[in-house]
């Protein structure tokens, strides 16, 4: 078992979970702490509100997929009473006594081993069943796409209205007619374009001074959308066996939810991958009204640069398990790829994962996929952030030559002396350059930097926000 302090908060699900479990040891809450001789369980009773104490264990019979129990009626897992045993192990392990595993948990093992064969036996089915032709219900498919196209069709009527309104005429009054209109595009399969609607009225409430750029850029956005919207599903109607499109996010643009047996079906998953993270971030999206944790990954196999999202809504985020930053390499049996463009989306299932220590060679390896060409690199990039479907901030990956300040602001440039001015994305609201700035050597021959690319629709400035430092050694974040 591996419980340090960080593998503790890595699993905790939040921050204030955590700061609980380690305030009940504090407290000296727990008692009879127990240690199964294997060392892949521990258990003890901790004090509780009531005159019974809670009963709870973490057993690591799967080293990478732990189970946590516990008698509590917290809808939280693990709760806080699992974590403060996990820091008490951390704190004093020798205060556990070896005692034999309890005959409840013994149980509880071999129901959870019987499902591991089953759920074995389910994927073998799955890869199986893959490899056929899909079968589609041709009406049930043409009846939900012409939900959507009706949809759509009040989504244009609603963006007109605003159009010809005149942005600096939406008063209070029209933009709660707006949201209720907004909220009944709800009801027809459309929630990508709901969600495009609720990012321009927050747009459009935060624009001061009659400065509209932001939210002209969303309506040029939303246009695009409708108008790809209707092409595509006009013509997924005329063949509904036809495989979708694969190469863009229009699927979930629109607000499909895919399956992994789809991902699988379509060939959009690897096997036997490896991963590094670069860069991981936490922010608020308000228009989906949830909090996303975003991770940057690099494909040690293959040099891509993917994207993992996990989304936390309002309503249940306590109860969702937060992501967090990994600084080991993870060995991943299957991984999962969303369609998309530049940085496409991945997703694994737990228990499929193993975990290494980041060596000096894996370091070695993101260097080497460093691009040596700002040039070849901002031409590809620039041919994706032209189309307004595409990412607007596509994340690459260069290596450095040299770098200064010049009229303010951080430059760097490639051996060809190609250059890159570095600038912090306003709404990002992290000030990663800043930050890079305290740490950068003034020779950075040898290092690389994974960046967020801006294309500044006011300036016309292409920018970039500088996400990590990768040095010979390490991975520095600057993003936290």
């Amino acid at each position: 078992m591996e419980i340090t302090q960080r593998k503790i908060e890595e699993l905790a699900p939040n921050a204030a979970a955590a700061k609980n479990g380690r305030d009940l040891v504090k407290k000296n809450k727990f008692s009879n702490l127990k240690i199964s001789s294997e060392k892949n369980l521990i258990w003890g009773e901790c004090a509780g509100s009531g005159k019974n104490p809670y009963y709870c264990s973490a057993d690591y019979i799967e080293e990478n997929n732990p189970v946590f129990r516990c008698n509590c009626p917290s809808r939280q897992f693990p709760c806080k009473h699992a974590l403060g045993l996990l820091y008490a192990y951390e704190a004093n392990n020798a205060s556990f006594v070896t005692d034999d595993v309890p005959e409840d948990i013994t149980s509880k093992r071999e129901k959870i081993g019987k499902k591991q064969e089953k759920k074995a036996q389910e994927k073998e089915s799955v890869k199986e069943k893959a490899q056929k032709p899909k079968k589609v219900n041709k009406a049930a498919f043409v009846k939900k796409a012409d939900a959507q196209l009706s949809g759509i069709e009040i989504a244009g009527k609603i963006l007109k209205d605003i159009v010809q309104t005149g942005l600096s005429s939406i008063d209070a009054k029209i933009m709660k007619t707006l949201q209720a209109q907004v909220k009944e595009l709800g009801n027809y399969y459309i929630n990508g374009v709901q969600t495009a609607f609720n990012d321009l009225l927050l747009e459009m409430n935060n624009a001061k001074n009659e400065e509209y750029t932001h939210v002209i850029d969303q309506i040029n956005y939303i246009s695009a959308l409708l108008k790809k919207s209707t092409d595509y599903i006009n013509k997924r109607k005329e063949d509904p066996e036809a495989d979708p499109e694969l190469n863009s996010a229009i699927e979930e643009q629109i607000g499909y939810v895919w399956k992994l047996i789809e991902l699988m079906q379509y060939g959009l998953y690897e096997e036997n991958g490896e991963l590094v993270q670069l860069s991981f971030n936490s922010y608020d999206n308000p228009a989906r009204r949830e909090y996303v944790d975003e991770g940057i990954w690099l494909n040690l196999k293959t040099g891509k640069i993917y994207k993992t999202k996990n989304y936390r809504p309002y309503r249940a985020a306590k109860y969702i398990k937060e992501d967090n930053s990994a600084f080991d390499v993870l060995q991943l049996k299957e991984m999962y790829i969303y369609p998309g463009d530049q940085n496409p989306r991945i997703r694994w299932e737990a228990g499929v994962v193993t975990e290494r220590k980041a060596e000096t060679k894996d370091i070695a390896s993101i260097l080497a996929f460093a691009s040596a060409n700002y040039a070849e690199t901002i031409k590809q990039v620039k041919s994706t952030i032209k189309n307004p479907l595409m990412d607007k901030h596509p994340v690459v990956l260069v290596s450095l030559h040299k770098a200064y300040i010049n009229g303010g602001n951080l430059v760097v440039e490639d051996s060809l002396g190609n250059k890159l001015t570095l600038k912090d994305i306003e709404e990002q609201n992290i000030s990663s350059t800043t930050n890079l700035k305290a740490i950068l050597p003034t020779n950075p021959e040898g290092f690389a930097l994974t960046v967020m690319i801006n294309n500044d629709v006011q300036t016309g400035l292409l920018s970039a926000q500088p996400m990590s430092l990768i040095t010979p050694e390490k991975i520095v974040r600057l993003m936290y």
